[in-house]
C-alpha cells in the first residue's frame, strides 16, 4: 500500500497530470498577459487540483514508482525543488502580467531546471 506522501510524489509524473500542468501553465500565463484574472483564477487552480485528487484517489501509481522516472523523482524531487518549480511559475505569471518576455523565459527555465536538477547537479 502506498502512503499519501508517495502518492503525492508519484502522481506528479503521471502523463495526464503532466499534460494538465503544462497546458494550464501555458494557458494561465497567456491569460495573465491578457489581464484576464477571472479565467486565470479558474484555470490555475481547478484542473490541477481535480486531476491530482483523481490520480491520488483512484489511480495505481506503482508502475510510475517503479519506473526510471519514478526512481529519479524519489531521489531528486524534494519539497525545496517543488518550491523552486512553483517559484518559476510565479515568475512567469508576474512577468506575463507586466509583459516582460525575458522573465517569462527565466521562469520557464527555472521550472525546467527544477525538473532536471538531478541531471544538472548530481548527488
Amino acid at each position: 500500500m502506498m502512503t499519501f506522501k508517495e502518492k503525492k510524489l508519484y502522481h506528479q509524473i503521471h502523463p495526464l497530470k503532466l499534460f494538465v500542468d503544462i497546458s494550464t501553465g501555458i494557458l494561465t500565463t497567456y491569460l495573465l498577459w491578457q489581464h484576464n484574472i477571472i479565467w486565470f483564477c479558474i484555470l490555475f487552480f481547478l484542473p490541477s487540483v481535480l486531476i491530482s485528487l483523481v490520480l491520488v484517489k483512484f489511480t495505481n501509481l506503482y508502475p510510475l514508482k517503479n519506473s526510471k522516472l519514478g526512481k529519479y523523482i524519489e531521489k531528486y524531487m524534494t519539497s525545496v525543488i517543488e518550491a523552486i518549480r512553483i517559484t518559476g511559475q510565479i515568475i512567469m505569471w508576474v512577468a506575463a502580467w507586466y509583459h516582460v518576455t525575458i522573465f517569462v523565459l527565466v521562469g520557464f527555465l527555472i521550472i525546467i531546471g527544477g525538473w532536471l536538477n538531478g541531471v544538472l547537479f548530481k548527488r
